[in-house]
């Protein structure tokens, strides 16, 4: 389990340690503050592959085509003030005291790319062959280097030219399996459904049904159907099915949610502006959810919220006596004299004592 996470130049953070990580993290702050940035810096040390790099394009809304225009620039967003002369460092520390370090650069340089293994797809030759085959192309690589507790060293890295993108992974190890539900995009019907279907496989589709009557009592059945497009399909006590597209945004994240948890023993799950889409008097009874399967299942979970709803939901499952030391709730603030961002950690106690107290909690 994550207990503690240095980022030094990455996005807004210039230097920076943050501790006290438990299974369970909420973490609020001012806009602005680096919810967001802590929740992608985990991402980027715990799955350093190329795919992740474009996710985090995604997550900011930038546009692959600017990348293709400006490949010289595919990269400034994610280092701190655009600096990309000094590299990335994101070294995280767990329960046991062992270290994944991840180091972000920047050059022209080609020789990853250039070194041939006996295995190499021969798709991949031909992606390059077409990204460099005018003499005149812009590009920069962006090099990612992992190493675990300073002795494995792996490596991987991704190219920007004006053809286009393409990622180039050696030896990526498993570190941990890490899930990211950002706070706008909706995960695609297909995509929703085949997790549903591997939930189901693993009879924990109950899961499923338990959380959506839980929003609304009267969804009696949840089936899947691939007819078309995959699409998972509730049914309403005297009513026919229904598209899971049409019950709304709540229904559709909170299933995403659930099925990325129920899915994924021993990983680590991200999600931004968790309250988004849930109405005040469900947060209590989702937490519930979060907080049983996160234990069942060992998953660490990280959620960002601007809520104070969402906080005091959280505070009123974290104080019961089964989930002690199960919660933590982490504050994203800039020091007074430093200025550095600083996270202010608070045990479900003190975070209570606050919120009844109007103490500031959220940057205030």
């Amino acid at each position: 389990m994550l207990k503690e996470i240095e980022i030094q130049n990455f996005r807004c953070f210039d230097k920076a340690k943050i501790s006290g990580f438990e299974k369970v993290n909420l973490i609020s702050g001012k806009n602005n503050s680096g919810k967001t940035a802590l929740l992608e810096a985990i991402l980027l040390n715990n799955s350093p592959r190329p795919d992740n790099v474009i996710l985090l394009k995604q997550i900011r809304r930038e546009s692959l085509s600017f990348s293709k225009s400006l490949p010289s620039q595919a990269w400034d967003n994610l280092f701190f003030n655009q600096n990309k002369e000094q590299i990335i460092k994101i070294i995280s520390h767990d329960e046991h005291k062992s270290t994944n370090i991840v180091e972000v650069s920047v050059d022209e340089s080609m020789q990853d790319f250039n070194e041939r293994e006996e295995n190499e797809d021969e798709d991949d030759s031909e992606k390059l062959m077409t990204l460099f085959s005018s003499s005149d192309a812009i590009r920069s690589v962006l090099h990612l280097q992992v190493k675990l507790n300073n002795q494995d060293s792996f490596q991987s890295s991704i190219i920007a030219t004006s053809k286009g993108l393409l990622g180039k992974e050696f030896k990526i190890p498993d570190i941990k399996q890490v899930s990211f539900i950002p706070s706008f995009l909706r995960i695609r019907n297909k995509d929703l459904t085949e997790e549903y279907d591997k939930a189901r496989f693993s009879n924990k589709d109950n899961e499923i049904l338990a959380v959506f009557k839980m929003i609304d009592s009267s969804i009696q059945q949840v089936e899947s159907f691939s007819i078309g497009e995959p699409t998972i399909y509730l049914k309403r006590e005297n009513e026919n099915r229904l598209p899971l597209s049409l019950f709304g945004d709540a229904l559709n994240r909170v299933a995403d949610i659930i099925l990325r948890l129920v899915n994924n023993k021993s990983s680590i799950l991200l999600i931004d502006e968790i309250e988004n889409g849930l109405h005040h008097t469900n947060q209590k009874g989702f937490w519930e959810f979060l907080f049983r399967l996160a234990v069942e299942l060992d998953v660490q979970i990280f959620a960002t919220t601007h809520s104070l709803e969402m906080l005091k939901a959280f505070v009123a499952v974290g104080l019961q006596e089964r989930y002690e030391l199960v919660g933590s709730h982490l504050e994203i603030a800039r020091h007074p004299k430093t200025k550095h961002i600083i996270g202010i950690k608070r045990d479900m106690e003190t975070l209570d004592y606050g919120i009844e107290h109007g103490q500031g909690v959220r940057g205030e």
